[in-house]
């Protein structure tokens, strides 16, 4: 079901300011703060924007309407799953809704645009991945594609002991530079890799077959309508049963393991969420997410809650809003331990290695932030 693009305006009582700072002056006449989500509604990535406003809604909700202890509305845009549309977006929000902060942005390309556009407007980056991606005013609470590879090839050169391995992905920005990560990362030289095109591959079989015969470790990142082809042409071709498999996030995220069904078990990848962590916020937001919706969150689900809680948290400490965005030092997260680096405000944390097993992405490793 498609979600209604403005979510109202609720008052309650404030949530407090940090540090003692004085109050910030209201930007506008009713004291409210305004969030910009500029996410997709239609186009190839939808679900993935039901799941990302669903998740920002649910933040409003449980924190009574408010950010920062002051009234908060948020009004939703759709990129289309396009960077022309994103930085239209960008600018109607600006200028018509005279938002505070955007956020959202499920792909690099609409995120580079809406940055751009976006000016002295602060950006809190919700999901993108790129790995150029930044600015003074750009927050993201997500993860940059070369962070994701390396984590994964740290994890893959401890578990695996660097035995041959073939790396294989979707041939666009994310895949690429997930993969140089995973390189880099597992530390064993210049890897073979083995690249489909992007979002036109309806059949893999020809490209698993090029995977080297002496290969004993094969790593994959796709995402969406291609991470469930991946999954389901690796098992029933019969390659489990000849190399070992090491996906990134995406692959087996809660988003597509409904589509994947049984192909998905036994599969490990490595994430910076799983459902089963065990830390106070997550067993609170899962809850409230199976509630609302009768199943476990995705990872862009928990970045989408963490990037309200961001503003919320910058927002209660007063001044300027950008300025405060980069001061929030350590956030609770369902995630785990969350901060962003003082210099390039992209994010500071743990990932996971996650089997997937009778439905769950249950946690074996943890794979601690790169020194």
């Amino acid at each position: 079901m498609r979600l209604p693009p403005v979510v109202g305006l609720v008052v309650l009582m404030a949530a407090g300011c940090g540090g003692g700072a004085a109050p910030q002056p209201p930007r506008h006449e009713d004291g409210e703060v305004r969030v910009g989500a500029i996410i997709s509604q239609t186009g190839v990535y939808a679900a993935l924007g039901d799941e990302m406003e669903r998740a920002m809604r649910l933040y409003l909700e449980e924190h009574g309407g408010e950010l920062g202890g002051r009234p908060a509305r948020l009004v939703v845009a759709d990129d289309g799953g396009t960077a022309e549309q994103g930085r239209r977006a960008a600018r109607e929000l600006i200028e018509r809704d005279r938002v505070d902060v955007i956020t959202g942005l499920l792909a690099s390309p609409v995120a580079e645009a809406v940055v751009a556009e976006a000016g002295r407007t602060p950006v809190v980056v919700a999901n993108a991945g790129a790995d150029d991606l930044g600015g003074p005013g750009v927050f993201r609470v997500s993860f940059t594609n070369h962070a994701h590879g390396h984590a994964a090839g740290r994890y893959a050169a401890q578990a695996h002991g660097r035995r041959p391995a073939v790396l294989m992905a979707s041939d666009y920005s994310a895949g690429v530079e997930t993969l140089d990560g995973f390189e880099e990362g597992y530390g064993a030289g210049k890897l073979e890799r083995v690249l489909t095109p992007y979002g036109r591959t309806p059949d893999l079989a020809p490209y698993l077959a090029r995977i080297p015969a002496e290969a004993e470790l094969l790593y994959a990142f796709y995402a969406g309508g291609e991470a469930v082809a991946f999954a389901k042409a690796f098992r029933q071709l019969g390659y489990d049963a000849r190399i070992d498999l090491l996906t990134c996030q995406n692959l087996t995220d809660e988003d597509v393991l409904a589509a994947v069904g049984p192909d998905a078990e036994g599969i490990v990848s490595v994430g910076l969420y799983a459902p089963g962590l065990e830390n106070p916020e997550n067993t609170a937001f899962v809850a409230k997410w199976q509630t609302r919706t009768g199943r476990n969150p995705s990872v862009v689900a928990v970045q989408s809650w963490d990037a309200m809680s961001l503003v919320d948290r910058a927002a209660a400490r007063g001044g300027d809003l950008t300025a405060e965005l980069g001061g929030v030092g350590e956030l609770p997260s369902p995630r785990g331990p969350l901060r962003l680096d003082p210099a390039t405000h992209d994010p500071v944390q743990n990932w996971y290695a996650r089997q997937y097993q009778n439905g769950t992405n249950r946690v074996i490793a943890t794979v601690p932030p790169k020194e």
